[in-house]
Protein backbone atom coordinates (compact mmCIF):
# COMPACT_ATOMS: atom_id res chain seq x y z
CA UNK A 1 0.00 0.00 0.00
CA UNK A 2 1.27 3.04 -1.09
CA UNK A 3 2.92 5.98 1.43
CA UNK A 4 2.44 9.15 1.58
CA UNK A 5 4.84 12.12 2.71
CA UNK A 6 3.96 15.48 3.12
CA UNK A 7 5.97 18.60 3.36
CA UNK A 8 5.13 21.91 4.29
CA UNK A 9 7.51 24.85 3.43
CA UNK A 10 6.97 28.44 4.88
CA UNK A 11 9.89 30.92 4.00
CA UNK A 12 9.24 34.51 5.11
CA UNK A 13 12.16 37.12 4.36
CA UNK A 14 11.76 40.07 6.86
CA UNK A 15 10.02 43.21 5.68
CA UNK A 16 9.63 41.50 2.54
CA UNK A 17 8.07 38.34 0.98
CA UNK A 18 6.61 35.20 2.28
CA UNK A 19 6.08 32.15 0.14
CA UNK A 20 4.52 29.12 1.27
CA UNK A 21 4.27 25.72 -0.12
CA UNK A 22 2.83 21.76 0.25
CA UNK A 23 3.93 18.47 -1.27
CA UNK A 24 2.85 15.46 -1.48
CA UNK A 25 4.83 12.44 -2.30
CA UNK A 26 3.75 9.43 -3.03
CA UNK A 27 6.17 6.24 -2.11
CA UNK A 28 5.85 2.05 -1.70
CA UNK A 29 7.99 2.29 1.60
CA UNK A 30 10.04 4.63 3.88
CA UNK A 31 13.55 4.11 6.16
CA UNK A 32 14.20 6.46 8.57
CA UNK A 33 17.61 6.10 10.02
CA UNK A 34 19.94 7.69 12.55
CA UNK A 35 23.21 7.09 13.34
CA UNK A 36 26.40 8.42 15.20
CA UNK A 37 29.21 9.95 12.53
CA UNK A 38 32.39 9.82 15.49
CA UNK A 39 34.66 12.88 15.20
CA UNK A 40 38.16 12.42 13.65
CA UNK A 41 37.61 12.45 9.93
CA UNK A 42 37.14 8.42 9.48
CA UNK A 43 34.49 6.97 6.62
CA UNK A 44 31.24 5.91 7.81
CA UNK A 45 29.01 4.13 5.26
CA UNK A 46 25.15 4.02 6.00
CA UNK A 47 22.93 1.65 4.14
CA UNK A 48 19.77 3.95 3.71
CA UNK A 49 17.72 1.86 1.54
CA UNK A 50 17.67 -1.69 0.01
CA UNK A 51 15.87 -0.96 -3.41
CA UNK A 52 17.87 -0.17 -6.68
CA UNK A 53 19.30 3.24 -5.73
CA UNK A 54 17.69 4.89 -8.59
CA UNK A 55 14.41 4.12 -6.80
CA UNK A 56 14.95 7.16 -4.53
CA UNK A 57 11.84 9.88 -4.49
CA UNK A 58 12.47 11.84 -1.03
CA UNK A 59 15.68 12.20 0.88
CA UNK A 60 15.89 14.29 3.90
CA UNK A 61 18.77 14.09 6.17
CA UNK A 62 19.44 16.15 9.17
CA UNK A 63 22.12 16.86 12.38
CA UNK A 64 22.15 18.00 15.23
CA UNK A 65 24.47 20.57 14.61
CA UNK A 66 25.51 22.45 11.32
CA UNK A 67 29.42 23.77 11.55
CA UNK A 68 30.81 22.48 8.52
CA UNK A 69 32.48 19.71 10.12
CA UNK A 70 30.31 16.83 8.67
CA UNK A 71 30.28 15.82 5.08
CA UNK A 72 28.69 13.24 2.85
CA UNK A 73 28.99 11.36 -0.69
CA UNK A 74 26.23 9.61 -2.17
CA UNK A 75 26.64 5.94 -3.14
CA UNK A 76 25.24 3.71 -5.45
CA UNK A 77 26.06 -0.42 -6.48
CA UNK A 78 28.80 1.87 -8.88
CA UNK A 79 31.05 3.32 -6.23
CA UNK A 80 31.25 6.32 -4.18
CA UNK A 81 30.65 10.03 -5.52
CA UNK A 82 33.71 12.13 -6.21
CA UNK A 83 32.10 15.27 -5.08
CA UNK A 84 31.74 15.83 -1.03
CA UNK A 85 28.42 17.36 0.08
CA UNK A 86 28.92 19.71 3.39
CA UNK A 87 26.11 18.76 5.61
CA UNK A 88 25.49 22.80 6.70
CA UNK A 89 22.27 22.90 6.96
CA UNK A 90 18.93 20.62 7.26
CA UNK A 91 18.86 19.07 3.69
CA UNK A 92 15.59 17.98 1.75
CA UNK A 93 15.49 16.69 -1.75
CA UNK A 94 11.98 15.74 -3.37
CA UNK A 95 11.83 14.12 -6.78
CA UNK A 96 13.37 12.64 -9.56
CA UNK A 97 15.14 15.82 -10.50
CA UNK A 98 15.88 16.81 -6.77
CA UNK A 99 17.78 13.74 -6.55
CA UNK A 100 19.66 13.85 -9.40
CA UNK A 101 21.67 16.87 -8.43
CA UNK A 102 23.92 14.57 -5.82
CA UNK A 103 26.55 12.84 -7.99
CA UNK A 104 25.10 9.53 -7.62
CA UNK A 105 21.76 8.40 -6.86
CA UNK A 106 21.94 6.77 -3.22
CA UNK A 107 21.70 3.79 -2.12
CA UNK A 108 24.27 4.10 0.38
CA UNK A 109 26.16 7.78 2.05
CA UNK A 110 29.41 8.04 3.32
CA UNK A 111 29.38 10.23 6.01
CA UNK A 112 32.83 12.02 7.27
CA UNK A 113 33.16 14.33 10.64
CA UNK A 114 36.43 16.47 10.77
CA UNK A 115 35.24 17.52 14.10
CA UNK A 116 38.23 16.73 16.00
CA UNK A 117 36.34 16.70 19.68
CA UNK A 118 32.51 16.35 18.77
CA UNK A 119 30.42 13.84 17.13
CA UNK A 120 27.38 13.85 15.19
CA UNK A 121 23.98 13.02 15.42
CA UNK A 122 22.50 12.31 11.68
CA UNK A 123 18.75 11.57 10.88
CA UNK A 124 17.78 10.34 7.46
CA UNK A 125 14.28 9.65 5.97
CA UNK A 126 14.18 7.80 2.51
CA UNK A 127 10.96 7.32 0.79
CA UNK A 128 11.10 5.03 -2.27
CA UNK A 129 9.01 3.16 -4.80
CA UNK A 130 10.44 -0.82 -4.84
Amino acid sequence: MPQKISTVLNVQIAGGPKLSSSQNVEVDAYDQIEVVVPHGGADLTVDIQPSAADHVKFLLISADRYDGSLTYKPKDEGGTGTKAVKLDAQQLLTGAGAIGLLEKAPKQLVFKNADAVKDAKVQILVGRTV
